[in-house]
């Protein structure tokens, strides 16, 4: 008798714990990183380059049951043209596990909703370290596209303070993303 009540004594702890354990792992956490970085452009023709800027992502962190993330927030890069309204910038980004997701605009405008795809975003798991990938704009009628190349593409990397720690920080969170290739 005495075996059984330590064994559902222990068998209680131990749920207990894990109940914990999940409620803290999926309990929204609020993330604010405000640092400076480097925007550059990929391809060894490019080095020089580089510039310094701002970048501010304020938001909620949410985590699944099955260990995805989602942020939903704002983020602000200094500089940067965004042809949404200002009121309307909050972002909501399916991280996956892989903790990187689309940064995808969606507005509302006289004609109905309208959608602006600024990049892809990699994250660290402590949302201290960020990679962008910028998408090059190209003008057709009607078309607000883009494209992006691991060639010669745009980028925003922070925390950095030159093109060597941008390098260093986009090919580690894009690692599983480039499978083997080395942006330069």
């Amino acid at each position: 008798m005495v075996l059984k009540k330590k064994i559902g004594l222990s068998i209680l702890i131990i749920s207990i714990a894990f109940l914990a354990f999940t409620l803290i792992s999926i309990y929204p956490q609020t993330t604010h990183l405000h640092a400076q970085g480097i925007k550059y452009r990929l391809g060894e023709e490019h080095i020089g380059e580089e510039k310094s800027i701002a970048i501010d992502m304020k938001g909620t962190v949410y985590t699944s049951l099955t260990g995805n993330k989602r942020f939903v927030g704002t983020i602000t890069i200094e500089g940067e043209e965004i042809p949404v309204p200002e009121n309307q910038r909050q972002l909501e980004i399916n991280l996956g596990k892989d903790l990187s997701g689309i940064m995808l605009y969606q507005y509302n405008e006289d004609e109905g909703i309208s959608h602006f795809l600024y990049g892809t975003i990699f994250v660290n798991r402590s949302f201290r370290e960020v990679t962008i990938t910028v998408m090059d704009r190209y003008s057709a009628e009607g078309n607000q596209g883009g494209n992006w190349s691991g060639d010669d593409g745009l980028m925003i990397s922070v925390p950095a303070s030159d093109r060597a720690e941008a390098l260093r920080i986009s090919n580690h969170l894009m690692k599983d993303y480039l499978d083997g290739y080395i942006l330069h």
